[in-house]
């Protein structure tokens, strides 16, 4: 758990360097018999570009394949995600879903680009991210009541980074501002990875974001960590209080990633990924993996994912139409 975060970008590109060199296609004919690509809607480093290159790597070794990932960051993942939207339907462009553009943004934008029912297929369901709120060195806040405190005195306004428009950390500030009545400024960013080197360079002041991306930095004390947004405390950070402990109620926030297919993919590819997809996640390198980076495993299949994904836009859209927030 001592690893850097550049550390964990460097494995992660020698992942995709070894992920690039990958296998000659199977027998012309089968599946797949070309260079697979994965779709990551956000800048490299984040968690949802290590997820990416973690499952690229998998492929690659299970499917005896080429497979190589693509970052598209931009519209808090909408550009990437409608990008592989519009791909053949054929196996051969996947994306890495993640709940801002498939559980978020349809509500936040008039026209993200894409529909996440009618335009995708599920193939799993791969982890989920804890968010952490965590403020830069030196804003002098040591508690959430604090910096409540402080937001409300604070001129001009505090504000506080995003992955993007309509990313979890978005709407985890937004459900922060309205419980506890104060004003942030949001300050998006084209991914997790820019946003967390702007916070501690001290560029913006805080931020809620993935375990996998500041636990490093909170241990190395370069953040400080006021709460976490699960219900429970993290195993990780036994002695920070959950959100709701801290007085700000209710508030029970957790990121999530998967991978799908554009709708209409053949259901003989969507069950070889979906097997192949388990495999790579339940292997002893993920594991090591998703413990490294504080990223939780939690398996689904295509139907269990379909499904959640209905549940999480019924959930989001009524946040957003509480919250007010709007991208357009």
């Amino acid at each position: 758990m001592e690893r850097t975060y550049l550390a964990q970008i460097a494995r992660a590109s020698g992942l995709a360097a070894a992920t690039m060199l990958g296998f000659c296609g199977a027998a012309s004919g089968a599946y797949p018999d070309r260079p697979v690509k994965i779709v990551v809607p956000f800048a490299a480093g984040g968690p949802a570009d290590i997820l990416g290159r973690l499952v690229a790597h998998g492929l690659a070794s299970r499917l005896k394949a080429t497979v190589i990932v693509e970052n598209k960051p931009g519209g808090g993942g909408n550009i990437g995600t409608a990008q592989a939207a519009r791909a053949d339907a054929d196996g051969y462009t996947l994306v890495i879903g993640y709940i801002g553009p498939f559980a978020v943004n349809p509500s936040l934008y008039k026209n993200p680009g894409f529909d996440p029912i009618k335009d995708f297929s599920p193939v799993a369901l791969l982890a989920t991210s804890p968010l952490v709120l965590v403020t830069r060195p030196g804003l002098g806040a040591d508690s959430v009541a604090g910096l409540i405190d402080m937001a409300r005195t604070r001129k001009p306004a505090l504000t506080y980074a995003s992955g993007g428009v309509g990313s979890a950390n978005h709407l985890a500030g937004e459900l922060f501002k309205a419980a506890a009545g104060i004003d942030l400024v949001h300050v998006p960013y084209q991914g997790i990875a820019p946003a967390t080197t702007d916070l501690l360079g001290g560029q913006t002041d805080l931020m809620f974001n993935g375990i996998s991306s500041v636990l490093p930095h909170i241990k190395a004390g370069k953040l400080q960590a006021l709460a976490v947004t699960t219900s429970s405390r993290l195993a990780s950070l036994p002695g920070v209080k959950t959100m709701e402990e801290a007085g700000v109620k209710p508030f029970d926030v957790a990121a999530w990633f998967g991978l799908l297919a554009p709708r209409g993919t053949p259901p003989a590819v969507l069950d070889t990924l979906e097997r192949a997809v388990r495999d790579t996640m339940m292997s002893d390198e993920a594991s090591q993996r998703l413990a490294a980076t504080g990223l939780e495993r939690r398996l689904m299949s295509q139907a269990e994912f379909g499904k959640f994904i209905g549940s999480e836009l019924k959930v989001w859209s009524a946040v957003v139409r509480n919250s007010g927030a709007s991208a357009d």
